[in-house]
């Protein structure tokens, strides 16, 4: 934000080249974080990465926990709009589902920089920190479970909410720890997520059988 700090009126820039700017140090942060951690990733260090001033960060993100709180916000945001964007748009639920699913792990590579991020923080004891961490877990969850929520609904379970988001919550732990250990590899990251699928079809049946026998 070159222009603020040369002290120009900031009204001279345009809304485009303000979130220009913004996802310029973003992206100079997600590269650095994921590299090197959260706690050893200066501002000094994302400066000197984005190739802009100090007062462009502290204008966007106000401090470095901002600028990982805007980290986290837009890799969810990334992830599930390319999600969405790989599921046909008259698909059914049952369909929405499995594409979902299927398409998950190659997604998950693409976003490893973040996905890093979110790996690393969880092993740190900074609690504003790991709070943040699991926020950003949970909004994915919640994402996720607003897919699970119609395909459980559909097959009969009484409380569809909640097992989705049971449902969400675990794919999520599940997926962290497949990419842990699957190294980030493509490949390898589709052997260790192919059961997850299944698994999830498998709990939705059981607590649809579950609530018929009760009946």
């Amino acid at each position: 934000m070159g222009l603020i700090d040369r002290g120009e009126d900031r009204e001279t820039r345009t809304p485009t080249e303000a979130m220009s700017s913004a996802d310029v140090i973003l992206d100079a942060a997600e590269k650095l974080m994921s590299d090197n951690g959260y706690a050893a990733t200066s501002i000094s260090a994302i400066c000197r990465e984005s190739g802009l001033p100090v007062g462009s960060v502290y204008h966007h993100f106000g401090s470095k926990a901002g600028i990982l709180a805007a980290v986290m916000e837009r890799g969810t945001v990334r992830f599930y709009a390319s999600l969405a964007g790989m599921v046909r748009e008259n698909a059914s639920p049952e369909q929405r589902l499995e594409q979902y699913y299927t398409h998950a792990p190659e997604l998950l590579v693409e976003n490893t920089p973040y996905f890093k991020i979110l790996h690393a923080s969880l092993a740190g004891t900074d609690s504003d920190l790991l709070n943040r961490v699991h926020a950003s877990n949970e909004h994915v969850a919640v994402r996720l479970a607003e897919t699970i929520e119609p395909v459980a609904r559909r097959a009969g379970v009484r409380d569809s909410a909640g097992l989705a988001i049971r449902l969400a919550r675990f794919s999520v732990t599940y997926a962290g720890g497949a990419m842990l250990s699957a190294g980030y590899e493509t490949n390898r990251l589709y052997g260790e997520m192919a059961p997850l699928y299944g698994m999830v079809l498998m709990a939705i049946e059981a607590a649809a059988a579950a609530d018929r026998a009760a009946v």
